[in-house]
């Protein structure tokens, strides 16, 4: 096997071999008739992985789990978190070993090196007797590979921003950031060391390397072509890194703790008052409500564009079934439950990611929380997410450190340039190689 994500686990990626196995073929007479001819409708433990730490998550999945209950009470979830830092090397670990959960989260970004490690079970034929795979549909090809679905769409990431009014109108400004350069005048503006104000809550810490690929991505436009060619040239890494890092280093806009704010801490200095903008997607919109007013105090925004194209992602996630568990029927039927309207609506109000079902959407929820015009609109301008062979790894072992070494003076934003983009090189030319292989075996 080909060492299609990069530096991650390479030592346990030889020892995967690919998996043919199919899913047998079942009725649908009633919503839950796949798991009730092998399965007896769905009975026994069922574990599933996710990667959310954050309470709003937490709370949302207890909810839908007690929803799970009623609607299968035959199955007992027992839902587990893997943080993302660990996520791969456990996935990994755990398709080597061929011992895991029953159901998984699919995070599009990931889905091609989780489909190719074999970790993923076929569940074509459960989708297509699956009643609500219809309002879903217009995001099951982004878990789809060679014809064969791999996951249920349960949400869509939309990226936005989050903005202090009280803070902008102390400040003087008028309208939200459109572009990059309105960002950073507006970061500065709102700057005020004295008084333990910044203009932005950076992500520099875990889950960071995602902001420095959406960066590379509004200067550069596509990194990567279909085929697997890198197309992000030098002068472009250049001025991103320079723009992202300068932020930072020469503007001072950045609350200083950067280097290790993660997802808690972006937030808890956006709360206090040491940030005036925080970069997230919709799924902290409830938790920034209950922290502040909307309309008076904060706004939600659109990502602001670079020369190349808007500095975000619309990004879908989706629930699988792990290639080797002894429950698949229970693992599905947790998988489905989650892809309902009903879940999703669930998820929505206690969250605000946005459904991927087309019913879920239609929630009155959305129409009147005006702060939603503005994901609704950005699902029209965001371009979607990469899913290549390498990309976490490349992001989380390359892009982030590179990032994180600009911040305390041991690399320049330029020599970071052309570590990433020969770095990508590398991944793409592997993830071509690897791609060409796979087809191979697949005759």
């Amino acid at each position: 096997m080909q060492d299609f994500i990069g530096n991650l686990s390479r030592r346990t990626l030889f020892k995967i071999s690919a998996i043919a196995g199919a899913v047998a073929s079942v009725g649908s007479s009633a919503t839950s008739a796949f798991a009730a001819r092998t399965n007896k409708k769905g009975t026994g433990k069922m574990t599933y992985w996710n990667h959310f730490t954050g309470a709003p998550e937490r709370a949302a999945f207890a909810e839908t789990t007690e929803a799970f209950k009623k609607a299968s009470p035959a199955i007992e979830a027992d839902i587990q978190t893997v943080t993302n830092d660990d996520w791969m090397a456990k996935y990994i670990a755990s398709t080597t070993a061929k011992s895991g959960p029953d159901a998984v989260m699919v995070d599009v970004s990931r889905f091609t090196d989780m489909q190719r490690i074999g970790g993923l079970r076929d569940i074509t034929t459960y989708n297509k007797q699956w009643p609500g795979a219809a309002s879903v549909a217009g995001d099951t090809a982004a878990f789809t590979a060679n014809r064969k679905v791999y996951g249920v769409p349960f949400f869509t990431f939309i990226d936005w921003m989050y903005y202090r009014k009280d803070f902008f109108d102390a400040a003087g400004i008028k309208k939200e950031p459109t572009t990059l350069e309105e960002f950073r005048a507006a970061a500065i503006a709102c700057t005020n060391p004295s008084k333990g104000q910044y203009g932005f809550a950076m992500r520099g810490g875990s889950g960071g390397g995602g902001f420095i690929v959406n960066v590379l991505h509004a200067y550069n436009g596509s990194l990567i072509s279909p085929s697997y060619k890198a197309t992000l040239s030098l002068d472009a890494a250049v001025e991103a890194m320079r723009f992202w890092v300068n932020l930072a280093v020469k503007d001072k806009a950045v609350v200083p703790t950067v280097a290790t704010d993660g997802y808690a801490q972006i937030f808890s200095n956006f709360y206090t008052g040491k940030a005036a903008m925080v970069m997230h997607h919709g799924g902290s919109f409830i938790d920034v409500g209950k922290n502040l007013k909307y309309g008076s105090e904060v706004q939600t925004a659109a990502r602001p564009k670079g020369p190349k194209d808007q500095l975000g992602f619309q990004a879908p996630l989706a629930n699988g079934v792990f290639q080797h568990t002894k429950n698949p029927d229970a693992a599905f039927e947790y998988a489905s439950f989650l892809g309902s309207p009903a879940a999703q609506t669930i998820f929505l109000k206690a969250t605000g990611y946005f459904p991927t079902s087309t019913d879920a959407a239609k929630d009155k929820f959305i129409a009147d929380n005006r702060q939603f015009d503005t994901a609704v609109a950005s699902l029209g301008t965001l371009p979607k997410t990469y899913t290549f062979p390498g990309l976490t790894a490349w992001r989380d072992l390359t892009c982030l450190p590179e990032f994180q070494k600009c911040l305390t003076g041991s690399q320049t934003p330029e020599g970071a340039a052309k570590v990433i983009v020969e770095k990508l090189n590398t991944v793409a030319k592997a993830a071509a190689v690897a791609n060409r292989k796979y087809y191979e075996q697949k005759r």
